[in-house]
């Protein structure tokens, strides 16, 4: 397997874990903190953004990279990518007409594709980053 592919199984890997993760934060601000829907949401992004931060920089892309700089870049990279997503997301369902739905399918896979290279070759520069293991 090519290492982009091993990183972007890996990034997937990780995208999958932190929306887990996510909704089970923003689930027991709601129903056990009994904090708002919107604080709940806030709380459970927060966590996602951080653990991404940090699977994605020490097993995703395996970056030795100064962290302050670096975490700068990766929250840049997320907004961007947001609104990526949601542009996207306009646009199929309201320019192209397609199912509400599949929008959101759709708007996730710009999202992930847009995130995935901008963290690659921007945020986690293949410059001074661990050696690759092979399945590892």
């Amino acid at each position: 397997m090519s290492a982009t592919l091993n990183q972007l199984f890996r990034y997937v890997s990780v995208g999958v874990l932190n929306t887990l993760l996510g909704y089970c934060v923003i689930f027991a601000c709601m129903y056990l903190a009994k904090m708002s829907p919107e604080a709940s949401n806030a709380a459970g992004y927060a966590v996602g953004l951080v653990l991404s931060y940090v699977l994605n920089r020490n097993f995703t892309f395996r970056s030795t990279q100064a962290k302050r700089r670096e975490a700068i870049k990766f929250i840049s990279v997320f907004a961007f990518a947001y609104a990526l997503n949601y542009l996207a997301l306009l646009m199929f369902v309201y320019e192209f007409s397609v199912n509400k739905g599949a929008s959101q399918v759709l708007a996730g896979v710009v999202y992930v594709g847009a995130s995935f290279l901008m963290n690659k070759y921007f945020v986690f520069s293949t410059q001074n980053v661990k050696p690759e293991k092979p399945f590892g």
